[in-house]
This record gives structure tokens, C-alpha cells and sequence, in this order.
């Protein structure tokens, strides 16, 4: 018997990231999938978590022709509220974000009690091989993208200086949920 998508999808992240510590469920907006969060704790390196969603590519967006996007985040955090931020909101706008590099989130306040950061930025994951980012389904490729925290106030200067310089800023600590603001 032929394996469905979340079976091959579950295969995938057990041999990229290995046993998932929990499994946090959010429940879909305005008609759109259940959004699952695999949490790898420890991963990829102690100190660190990570989250990978589960739902998202469930989505019929036409903007996604040659894979559709799952998201993952990683932060220097033991806080569970960092993969439970990033499946909220991948919950919640699932049906009205095309989940490009470049897109951003707001929120209002800070996303998590260990940060001041209030905003996320999607662009290219970082932590796998470029092989690995991707996974062919039954249905459908399956492209993993990253959240990257960011603050609401560096978003003059992102779009000021674009993506590449903003993402080689020398302040820019990609896993950090405590660096501080660009200026």
C-alpha cells in the first residue's frame, strides 16, 4: 500500500532532523488547514529549538507552481513559544500570504517572552544541506522555508537596503533572539 503525504513527509523529517520531542497542532482560519509543528529540542545543537510545520503545503495557492512551502524555525531558545508563534501564524494565514522569500509577519507586541522582536521575515532555511530542503510527495514537492525574527522598526531599513544587505548585516544574528535592533 502506496504511502499518503504525511506519512512520506513524516518519513522525510525523521530522517532529516531525527525523533521530534512533541507535536503542537494549531487549528486552521477561514477554511484552512490544521497547521501540525514537529519540535526538535536540542536541534541542531544544544541550546537551540526548532519547529517544522505540517499543513501548509495542504493549501491550493496558484503562485505556488514548483513546490509548495512548509516553514521551520530555529532559534538559540528552550521556549516552546518559538515553533507555537511560528504555527499560529502559519495557521493563520495560510490562506492569505503567498509564504515568499521576502514576505513578512507582524504582530503586535513581542512574539515571545525571551524577545522584543516583533516581526518575522521568510527567506531560504538555513540549516540543511540545499538537497535536503526539499522532499517529493505523492501529490506534490514540498519546499521548506525559514522564519527569521526580525523587529517592526528594521522594516524601513529591510526594504531601504533589500534582502541581501539586510540578511549580511554584521548585527544581523540569525538565531538570536536577543541581539539588538539594526539602525
Amino acid at each position: 500500500m502506496a504511502k499518503n503525504n504525511a506519512e512520506h513527509y513524516l518519513e522525510y523529517l525523521t530522517a532529516t532532523f531525527g525523533e521530534e520531542s512533541r507535536i503542537l497542532r494549531e487549528d486552521g482560519v477561514d477554511g484552512g488547514p490544521p497547521i501540525s509543528m514537529f519540535v526538535y529540542e536540542g536541534a541542531p545543537e544544544p541550546g537551540m529549538i526548532t519547529g517544522v510545520t505540517f499543513g501548509l503545503s495542504l493549501v491550493a495557492n496558484p503562485v505556488w507552481t514548483q513546490s509548495r512551502p512548509e516553514m521551520l524555525i530555529s532559534m538559540e531558545s528552550g521556549s516552546l513559544d518559538w515553533p507555537s508563534v511560528a504555527a499560529n501564524l502559519t495557521a493563520y494565514f495560510s490562506r492569505k500570504k503567498r509564504f515568499s522569500y521576502g514576505d513578512v509577519f507582524t504582530v503586535d507586541g513581542p512574539l515571545t517572552e525571551d524577545t522584543e522582536m516583533d516581526a518575522l521575515l521568510i527567506f531560504a532555511q538555513s540549516l540543511l544541506e540545499p538537497e535536503h530542503a526539499s522532499v517529493d510527495l505523492r501529490d506534490y514537492r514540498v519546499h521548506l522555508s525559514q522564519f527569521y525574527p526580525f523587529y517592526r522598526s528594521e522594516i524601513a531599513l529591510y526594504e531601504r537596503i533589500g534582502l541581501q544587505a539586510f540578511w549580511n548585516h554584521p548585527d544581523f544574528g540569525m538565531y538570536d533572539p536577543k541581539r539588538p535592533r539594526i539602525q
